[in-house]
């Protein structure tokens, strides 16, 4: 955010200063946080409601460094822009700090039901490699809190903004890009997740849509060659439209995929995206799963639609580091090999993992030891998904299958072979580093509810090498 007097922040939100002076008015604000903790000098503190009242820590945040609070009523003692609505506030500013730019950044929007991360991750770094100034979503700060923060905490030398865009209900996109209009829009996957809110697969997939109806008709819109048609904004003018997979009428596709020791590799593969026909590139990634090609094709998409060439995308993903949580191998003593993707769950990531962990531990020679957290907001149909899921588990060859929560319990009714149950992710920490033998391949997935992450932690500190 290039900084802003308190007074111009103010009338910005269309908020009311109290408790300040002149002075204070034209103090200049460089960001906002909602964490009292994590204030830093200069900043504003939005004042908002959860579980608890964000008004009761503002002076805290003064204390810490705050300019001001913003919130619904004047607050003893701590300067406040006062405002109707926190929430909607720290989106205006958001909103009004881009558009106040004489050259304001590029917005590339990402959303899916799955792979939003990594490929925020992935195309954060090929714009970096390539030499753009990039401000990328942290961990997964996409919602109407999270996407504010991450604009205004972006340098005023930002080119690109690349931001997460997730979605519980419908409509939440498109407010989403009200705040920040993108140019280019990379749709990574339509699955089933939040059937709780959307009812149907095609709810889900129009609320995805919402970001191709949003982009301009000069914009370039990235999805999947299979994505359904309510996704990709029918209807809409787009200058281009780039398509990822592996059916012949992709744009970009991935051949000779392979697993190494340091990663991932592939040959990727352009056919006219607009520019001139590209020669094939290999690609060598370090992250792991085969089924995070596709995530770092709709990264590339997304660069290619920005200028960058397969060669520089190629450069980018050989630096890729992702967000934890989400792929990580690491060994334990008695050669047993943890793959820890628990960051979170969907049917469609479930398989895929699954599929993964088989290919793995037969490479191996071992035994798979699955552990599957529930998956969350997947409504009427939850038990449904999670049979399916089970089915799979025994299908691919797994040879244990750790359910952890109660909705996992529905996973060891479709699954005939070896089952344990847990209550919750501490009980398994408990129980399965006594039930694992050397040579062991674990794969570990499940809901960010779940807390799967305390499990693999538990295991690295019981059966850490020595």
């Amino acid at each position: 955010m290039r900084p802003a007097s308190l007074g111009e922040v103010a009338e910005a939100m269309g908020g009311t200063l109290a408790g300040v002076s002149d002075e204070l008015a034209g103090t200049l604000v460089g960001g906002a946080v909602v964490d009292s903790r994590l204030v830093r000098e200069g900043q504003l503190f939005f004042a908002l409601r959860g579980r608890s009242d964000g008004a009761d820590f503002a002076p805290e945040a003064l204390l810490r460094g705050a300019v001001a609070a913003v919130a619904q009523r004047p607050l003893p003692e701590v300067p406040t822009v006062v405002v109707e609505d926190p929430l909607a506030a720290l989106g205006e500013l958001a909103r009004w700090s881009l558009a106040r730019e004489e050259d304001p950044p590029t917005v590339v929007g990402i959303t899916g039901t799955v792979g939003k991360t990594t490929t925020k991750d992935a195309l954060a770094a090929i714009l970096r490699a390539a030499g753009r100034r990039v401000w990328a979503t942290e961990g997964n700060f996409n919602n109407e809190i999270g996407l504010p923060l991450t604009i205004l905490s972006a340098p005023p030398e930002t080119e690109v903004l690349v931001l997460e865009m997730g979605a519980t209900h419908a409509g939440d996109i498109a407010h989403l890009c009200r705040i920040a209009p993108p140019t280019v829009g990379v749709l990574t996957a339509v699955s089933p997740v939040h059937l709780d809110s959307f009812g149907t697969l095609e709810g889900l997939a129009a609320a995805k849509g919402e970001l191709a109806l949003a982009l301009p008709e000069n914009g370039v819109l990235v999805y999947p060659a299979n994505a359904p048609v309510g996704a990709t904004g029918p209807g809409k003018t787009l200058e281009r439209r780039v398509t990822f997979g592996n059916g012949p009428e992709a744009n970009l596709q991935a051949d000779e995929v392979a697993e190494q020791e340091a990663g991932l590799s592939f040959t990727l593969r352009v056919r006219d995206t607009g520019g001139e026909r590209e020669e094939p590139v290999q690609v060598e990634a370090p992250v792991f799963g085969t089924h995070l090609v596709e995530p770092l094709l709709a990264a590339a998409g997304g660069a290619l639609a920005l200028g960058v060439g397969s060669e520089e995308c190629a450069r980018g993903l050989r630096r890729l580091r992702r967000t934890g949580l989400r792929g990580e191998v690491y060994r334990l003593r008695d050669g047993i090999t943890v793959y820890d993707d628990s960051y979170n769950a969907s049917p469609a990531a479930v398989a895929a993992v699954l599929r993964y962990g088989a290919e793995g531990a037969r490479r191996r020679g071992a035994r798979l030891v699955v552990v599957l957290g529930g998956m969350f907001e997947l409504g009427g149909g939850a038990r449904a998904y999670h049979h399916e899921a089970g089915r799979l588990a025994w299908e691919v060859g797994v040879d244990l299958l750790v359910c952890v929560g109660d909705e996992a319990r529905w996973y060891a009714e479709a699954f005939p072979g070896n089952t344990l149950l847990y209550e919750s992710a501490e009980a398994a920490a408990e129980g399965l580093s006594g039930e694992l033998a050397a040579g062991d391949y674990v794969v570990v997935k499940g809901s960010r509810g779940v807390g799967l992450d305390l499990l693999t932690r538990k295991l690295k500190e019981r059966l850490a090498l020595v």
